[in-house]
C-alpha cells in the first residue's frame, strides 16, 4: 500500500514549494473542471434547464439542505425541527445528511440560488478528493512532481464518485479517506498522530455511515503499514497510539455520533438478521470486467463501482515484476485488494461492511476503498519503474495486463468499452516505452500521459453524468410561488404560535422541509419506526422498511391527531368539503382550513393509553378504536360500505374477503382497469382506502363521472371521496401496472358518522391547549381538563423529550410508543415540553474534552521539544532497505 524505497531516492525528494503548490492546485481544480464540463453537457442550470437533483437527492438531500440553510440564516436550533415528520430530531438528520462543513458556505447565498450553490459545493468536494489524494501521495512517497496530480485526478473521478456523486452526503468522507490513511502513515512511520486524529474525527463527523467504512479500512491499513515499516519491538507502542488516536478521533465527532447512535436505535434498520448461508452475487469474471473504463457506472443498482483508470490496471504488471518493491508490499497489496473484491461479492462480508445491514439500493457502498488501494499500488509501481527508467520488462508486463483485461472483459463487459480500454492501455504502454527509450523526457512523458488521461477521464465523466441523469430545474419545487403565496397568507391571518399545514398530495416525500412549513411528511433514514407504524395504522401512507410516512389526504380523525389545521391543494379543489373550508387561491392552487382542527395538544380520556398500534390492521377499525378511547364515544365513527358492483376491463379478480381481491390481467389487453361501485343507503361522506403497489393514480367517480384523483404510491392509504346523496353511485377506479400479470388489491370504502364525530370533537376541542411559548426545542401552554385524563400531543415520542406540569417534572406516557401524552388531573394546568437529543450532552462533553486534550498534548510536546513517539524512518536507511529487499528476493 505504500513505499519505503521512494523516500530514499534522489529524484523522489520534494521539489520547489511553488511547484508543489501548483501540483496541489491542479489536483484540486482539474477534477472539478472535468465534472463541471460534464454538467454543462447535461445542460445543468445556468447552462440549461436541468439540475443535478435526482432520486434521493431530489426527495431527501436537497430538502434537508434547504432546511439547514433556513436554520443557519434564521438562527434556528440544530437540535430539532418541526418542518419534518410532525417534529423530529434534526441533529440526527444533520449527522446523516448535512454535516459537511462546506454546507456552511450556502449561508452566503439566498434560497433562490441554493440549488446552484449546492452544485458548487459538490464540485468543491470532488476537488477536495483530488487535493487530499495528492497530499496523501506527497506525504507518503515524498513526491512533489506532476505524477501525483495524475493519480489524484484518477481518484477524484473514479467510477464510484461518477456513479454516486448524486449522493452528495457521502462525498466528504470519500474525499477525506486519503487524509486518514496519510495520518496513519505519519503515525506509524513518523510518530505523528494529530493528522490521523483530526482527519478521522472529521470523516466521522461529516458522515458517520461512510465514516464507518473508513474506520474498518483504517484497521486494515494499519496492519499493512506495521508490516511495511515496523520491527516487532515497535508494535506495542504504535498499536496503543493507534487505538488511543482512534478513540480520540471518535470523541471529536461524538457531538453528532452519540445523538445519531441513539436516534438510529429507533429506526427500522436496527432489525436485521445475519445471513445463514454464504453466497456470491456475481461470477468473478463479471466482477473483474467492471474494472475497465468507458462503461456506465452503477448509479442505483448493479455491480460495484471499482474502476479508476486503466493506467492503474496496466501498472499492476510492473508492480508485481519490480525487484525494488519488497515481497511483503506485494503480498499485502494483493491480499487487501482480494479481500475488498471478495467483500463486494460475498453476502456475509457485504452485510458486515454495511453495519450488519443489507442496503435497499446503492450496493457496495464501500467500493471506493478498492479504487483507493488500486491507485496507491499503481503509483508505487509507477515510481519504482520511473526510478528504474522503465525496463523493457515493465513494458512487457503492461502488455500482459492489457491482454488479460481483454481476455477477462471481452463479451462480459460492453465490447466497445473493452476495445477502448485496451487501446488506451496500449497507448499508456507506448508512452512509457518512449520514455524508456529516452525519446521522451519527463516533461513530455507527463504531458503525453495527461492528454491520454484527460481523454479517458472525460469519457468516463460524460458516461457518468449521462447515467446519473438530471431533473427539470424550472418545475422544482412545483408551483413553488403559488404555494409560498398561500403559506404567507395563512401566516398573515393566523397569529397562533404553532399549527401544521400539509399539501393535499405529495410532490416529494419531504414536502414540509422543501416548501418550508410545519408538516407531517418525512422520508429519512433516521425515521422513527414506531411513528411510522402509528401512521400506517391510521391510514397514512407509510413504510417502516422504506423509512417514510407522508401525507395523502386522511380523515378528520387522522388530521386531528396529527394537528393539521391547513391544507393546500396544487391540483384544484379538494373532495372533502365536509372537513375543509376554502380560504384562498393562487392560480390552480387552493388553501383550506380544517373545520375539525385540534391544537398540537388536547385533553383525552385516560383510556387512550390503552391504544395498541396495529399497522397491518384495517385503518378504519384502528381509527374507530383511537377515537373511541380518546373521547369515550362508543358509536363507531366509520361504517363500512359493501360493494354494489364491480367493473373489470382487461382483467379479472377473485374476492378473498371484504375489500381484498386477487386480480389476473389479460395478457393482450390494452387497458387494464378495476372499478368498484358503491350505493349509499343515506346521504353521507365517504372515505376510501386502496393498496395496489405500482398502480396508476386512483380515480374517484360520481355516477361514473370523474370527481377527483389521488396519487397511488407503493403504500396503501385513506383518501377522501366526498359527500354523496343516497341516489348517487360512488366509485373507486384504478388502472393496473402495465407489466402486471397477477397481484392483490385492497380497497375499502367507509361512511363517516357525522353525529359521532361532532360529539367526540366537542369533547376534545374543549380541552385544547393554548400555546404561550414556542421555539424549536420548547413548547408551553395552558390547558383546562374537565376530568382526569391525558394531554395528548401530536408530537412523536422519543426519550429526548421532558415534560413539566405546573412546574413539576412529569413522566411522559407514550401512546402506542409513538406519540407524547402527559397525565393531567381535572382543572387548569400549565404544561411545558423541552427537547434535547439523547446523547447530546455526553457528546458535547466528549468532543470538548477531545479538543482540549489535543491542545494540551500539543503544548506538552512543544515544551518537551520532541514528539511523544519517535519516527522509525531513521532506522531504515538505504543500505538496510536494499539488504532487506535482497533477502526478500532470495526468499
Amino acid at each position: 500500500m505504500n513505499a519505503t524505497l521512494s523516500e530514499t531516492t534522489a529524484s523522489g525528494k520534494p521539489g520547489k514549494k511553488g511547484c508543489g503548490r501548483l501540483v496541489l492546485l491542479l489536483s484540486f481544480c482539474i477534477p472539478m473542471l472535468l465534472l463541471a464540463v460534464g454538467f454543462v453537457l447535461q445542460q445543468v442550470h445556468p447552462f440549461g434547464d436541468r439540475q443535478i437533483l435526482v432520486t434521493d437527492f431530489w426527495h431527501q438531500y436537497y430538502p434537508f439542505l434547504r432546511l439547514l440553510h433556513e436554520k443557519l440564516r434564521s438562527g434556528g436550533s440544530l437540535l430539532y425541527t418541526w418542518e419534518s415528520g410532525m417534529g423530529t430530531n434534526f441533529l440526527s438528520i444533520f449527522a446523516y445528511y448535512a454535516a459537511s462543513p462546506l454546507n456552511l458556505l450556502t449561508v452566503l447565498v439566498p434560497e433562490s440560488i441554493l440549488r446552484e450553490a449546492v452544485t458548487v459545493v459538490l464540485l468543491l468536494k470532488i476537488g477536495c478528493a483530488g487535493l487530499f489524494f495528492a497530499l496523501f501521495l506527497r506525504g507518503t512517497f515524498h513526491r512533489d512532481d506532476f505524477s501525483i496530480c495524475l493519480f489524484a485526478v484518477m481518484y477524484a473521478l473514479c467510477s464510484y464518485i461518477l456513479g454516486y456523486y448524486w449522493n452528495i452526503i457521502w462525498m466528504d468522507t470519500v474525499a477525506l479517506l486519503p487524509l486518514v490513511v496519510l495520518g496513519l502513515v505519519y503515525l506509524v512511520r513518523d510518530g505523528k498522530y494529530r493528522l490521523y486524529v483530526v482527519a478521522l474525527g472529521l470523516s466521522l463527523f461529516t458522515n458517520f455511515y461512510i465514516g464507518m467504512f473508513t474506520c474498518i479500512f483504517a484497521v486494515i491499513a494499519y496492519v499493512c503499514l506495521c508490516v511495511f515499516y515496523l520491527k516487532p519491538a515497535q508494535l506495542p507502542g504504535r498499536t496503543i497510539a493507534m487505538l488511543l488516536g482512534s478513540l480520540l478521533g471518535g470523541a471529536l465527532a461524538a457531538i453528532v455520533l452519540l445523538p445519531a447512535y441513539y436516534a438510529l436505535q429507533l429506526t427500522y434498520s436496527v432489525n436485521n438478521i445475519f445471513p445463514t448461508t454464504v453466497q456470491f452475487y456475481e461470477s468473478w469474471r463479471t466482477l473483474a470486467a467492471d474494472l475497465i473504463s468507458f462503461h456506465e457506472p452503477t448509479a442505483k443498482d448493479g455491480l460495484p463501482n471499482l474502476a479508476c483508470s486503466v493506467l492503474s490496471l496496466a501498472l499492476m504488471g510492473p508492480f508485481l515484476r519490480s525487484a525494488s518493491i519488497r515481497i511483503r508490499e506485494k503480498v499485502g497489496a494483493i491480499l487487501v485488494l482480494a479481500f475488498l473484491l471478495i467483500s463486494c461479492n460475498c453476502n456475509v462480508l457485504n452485510y458486515i461492511w454495511h453495519g450488519f445491514h443489507f442496503p435497499n439500493m446503492l450496493p457496495y457502498r464501500f467500493s471506493f476503498l478498492f479504487s483507493f488501494v488500486l491507485l496507491t499500488v499503481g503509483y508505487r509501481a509507477f515510481l519504482a519503474a520511473l526510478e528504474e527508467k522503465f525496463k523493457v520488462w515493465d513494458i512487457l508486463a503492461m502488455l500482459v495486463m492489457a491482454v488479460l483485461v481483454f481476455a477477462v472483459s471481452y463479451n462480459v463487459q460492453e465490447n466497445q468499452a473493452v476495445y477502448w480500454s485496451v487501446a488506451v492501455m496500449l497507448l499508456y504502454a507506448v508512452i512509457l516505452l518512449l520514455f524508456f527509450r529516452e525519446i521522451f523526457g519527463k516533461k513530455l512523458l507527463y504531458l503525453s500521459l495527461s492528454i491520454v488521461l484527460a481523454f479517458e477521464m472525460f469519457q468516463n465523466v460524460k458516461l457518468g453524468t449521462e447515467t446519473v441523469s438530471t431533473s427539470d430545474y424550472l418545475s422544482y419545487p412545483t408551483q413553488h410561488e403559488e404555494v409560498e403565496s398561500l403559506l404567507a397568507q395563512i401566516r398573515e391571518q393566523d397569529d397562533s404560535l404553532f399549527y401544521r399545514t400539509e399539501l393535499s398530495s405529495w410532490y416529494t416525500l419531504n414536502d414540509p422541509a422543501l416548501y418550508g412549513y410545519h408538516g407531517l411528511s418525512q422520508f429519512s433514514s433516521t425515521a422513527n419506526e414506531s411513528v411510522t407504524k402509528w401512521m400506517r395504522a391510521i391510514g397514512v401512507p407509510a413504510s417502516e422498511a422504506g423509512n417514510r410516512y407522508y401525507y395523502g389526504g386522511g380523515t378528520p380523525v387522522s388530521n386531528a391527531f396529527s394537528g393539521i389545521r391547513y391544507l393546500i391543494s396544487r391540483s384544484g379543489s379538494v373532495l372533502d368539503l365536509q372537513e375543509w373550508q376554502q380560504l384562498a387561491s393562487e392560480g390552480a392552487c387552493y388553501s383550506y382550513q380544517n373545520q375539525y382542527d385540534l391544537p398540537v395538544g388536547f385533553w383525552t380520556a385516560a383510556s387512550l393509553q390503552d391504544y395498541t398500534v396495529v399497522p397491518d390492521g384495517n385503518p378504519f377499525d384502528n381509527q374507530n378504536t383511537l377515537f373511541r378511547l380518546a373521547t369515550g364515544v362508543e358509536t363507531p365513527l366509520f361504517t363500512r360500505m359493501e360493494v354494489d358492483s364491480v367493473l373489470y376491463e382487461g382483467a379479472d379478480a377473485t374476492k378473498n374477503g371484504y375489500g381484498s381481491y386477487t386480480y389476473q390481467a389479460d395478457a393482450g389487453a390494452e387497458t387494464r382497469k378495476l372499478q368498484y361501485n358503491y350505493k349509499l343507503p343515506v346521504d353521507g361522506t365517504l372515505y376510501g382506502y386502496m393498496s395496489l403497489p405500482n398502480g396508476s393514480s386512483i380515480s374517484v367517480l360520481r355516477n361514473d363521472s370523474f370527481a377527483g384523483s389521488y396519487n397511488n404510491g407503493n403504500q396503501g392509504y385513506i383518501f377522501p371521496m366526498g359527500t354523496f346523496s343516497g341516489s348517487e353511485t360512488a366509485s373507486v377506479s384504478v388502472s393496473l401496472p402495465a407489466d402486471s400479470v397477477t397481484g392483490t388489491v385492497m380497497v375499502y370504502v367507509y361512511q363517516l358518522n357525522l353525529a359521532a364525530l361532532e360529539e367526540g370533537y366537542a369533547k376534545l376541542q374543549s380541552g385544547g391547549i393554548q400555546i404561550t411559548e414556542f421555539t424549536d426545542t420548547k413548547l408551553s401552554g395552558s390547558l383546562t381538563a374537565s376530568q382526569d385524563g391525558l394531554c395528548y400531543f401530536s408530537i412523536p415520542y422519543e426519550e429526548g423529550w421532558q415534560a413539566e406540569v405546573d412546574g413539576v417534572k412529569t413522566a411522559i406516557t407514550p401512546i402506542g410508543n409513538a406519540m407524547i401524552a402527559v397525565p393531567v388531573t381535572a382543572g387548569t394546568h400549565t404544561i411545558s415540553l423541552h427537547y434535547c437529543p439523547k446523547g447530546f450532552a455526553a457528546g458535547v462533553c466528549a468532543t470538548t474534552g477531545a479538543v482540549l486534550l489535543l491542545i494540551v498534548l500539543a503544548v506538552i510536546e512543544h515544551k518537551r521539544g520532541k514528539p511523544f513517539l519517535q519516527p522509525v524512518a531513521a532506522q531504515q536507511n538505504v543500505k538496510e532497505i536494499i539488504h532487506n529487499d535482497a533477502e526478500d528476493t532470495e526468499t
